[in-house]
């Protein structure tokens, strides 16, 4: 039955691999034919002008019937050479390009997975048929991974410092993104914005095997006493809406259809710098002990308040191809004034991947 179904689907994807090259050669086909449709139409009006001066030319008794004649013939002969070197040369032109198409699909290349080279992704599922104009437009998916401490303000950089009580290096925060990215201005400029929405999740452990007390609309770190402590975290997760300006440090430029524009095809240097804003839904505390019988208890609880619903920060980030590396740090406490904790505001450092791009 495994059997089957592994060349069921290997029919199913060579069916697929098919038809998307038999797509291909069609669209060459149609460019093809309106480019021979352009020059025969273009051509014969050229000759038609021709052939109307000749006839004033006869009109005004200029010419006799037979040089009239033979010039037409002439006219005619010329018009025709050059619409078949023409037309020859778009032949050259097709058959080159159908026996690329042909080369990738024996040699198993494929338009859809292009590495690093399209849009800066990893991976790309976007349709080898569009344009590089087209291509400047994208639909994309990243995956963010970072460190993150707590700082005293919102001005405040210091990682690791001796005032937060969290261990920099276990507290992380990971981010899945959608986002959408157009080019700002003119189809030359270096600069593109990107919004979109995701998920953030910022874990926090807390030093020196303390955990985490929500109790009596308090926050604060004590010490554990309940067994021998395995771990304490606990989580925010939030729904963010990111808003970007990207920088191109190292443009490329290509033309196309007689237009210069910017070729966003291959990976390229870059700055990042933009905002975010996020609502949390769900903030968790865990701990993770052995009590007093070595049995492992897991205490999980839900925290509703105490904690603020909204989150801003700013980020800045310097990349190439699918890769960035990214500072963020919010402008928000993570905590009210209520709360007994040194540091409040995140900052975070961490590597940022544009996975697929749509």
């Amino acid at each position: 039955m495994k059997t089957k179904f592994i060349s069921l689907a290997a029919v199913l994807l060579f069916c697929y691999g098919f038809a998307q090259e038999n797509s291909k050669i069609d669209s060459q086909m149609k460019i093809y034919s309106k480019k021979i449709d352009s020059i025969i139409t273009s051509e014969k009006s050229k000759m038609n002008i021709e052939l109307n001066d000749l006839d004033e030319s006869f009109k005004n008794k200029k010419i006799s019937s037979e040089e009239k004649q033979k010039q037409k013939i002439d006219i005619a002969l010329k018009y025709e050479g050059i619409i078949n070197e023409k037309v020859d040369n778009q032949k050259s032109d097709l058959e080159d390009a159908t026996k690329e198409i042909v080369k990738n699909s024996v040699l198993g290349k494929s338009d859809y997975t292009s590495g690093f080279a399209q849009n800066n992704a990893l991976f790309s599922f976007k349709d080898p048929k569009n344009t590089k104009k087209e291509l400047l437009k994208a639909v994309d998916m990243n995956i963010g991974l970072g460190y993150i401490d707590l700082t005293k303000s919102a001005s405040s950089f210091a990682l690791g410092s001796e005032s937060s009580q969290m261990k920099f290096g276990r507290s992380v925060s990971s981010s899945i993104e959608v986002r959408f990215t157009r080019q700002f201005g003119a189809v030359t400029s270096p600069v593109f914005y990107r919004f979109g929405f995701g998920y953030r999740g910022d874990t926090f452990a807390p030093k020196n095997s303390q955990i985490v007390d929500f109790s009596n609309n308090e926050i604060f770190l004590r010490d554990f006493d309940q067994g021998n402590l395995k771990k304490s975290r606990f989580t925010n997760h939030y729904i963010v809406a990111p808003l970007d300006f990207v920088f191109v440090l190292n443009p490329k430029y290509t033309v196309e259809n007689g237009e210069k524009i910017l070729d966003n095809t291959k990976g390229n240097f870059r700055v990042t710098a933009g905002v975010y804003g996020g609502v949390r839904f769900l903030t968790q505390n865990q701990i993770i002990y052995k009590n007093a019988d070595d049995h492992r208890v897991v205490n999980r609880e839900n925290i509703q308040d105490m904690v603020n619903n909204f989150l801003f920060g700013g980020k800045v980030s310097v990349g190439f191809g699918a890769f960035n590396v990214f500072v963020k740090k919010d402008f928000t406490p993570f905590f009210g004034d209520d709360v007994i904790i040194n540091n409040k505001y995140g900052f975070q450092i961490g590597l940022e991947l544009l996975y697929v791009n749509f």
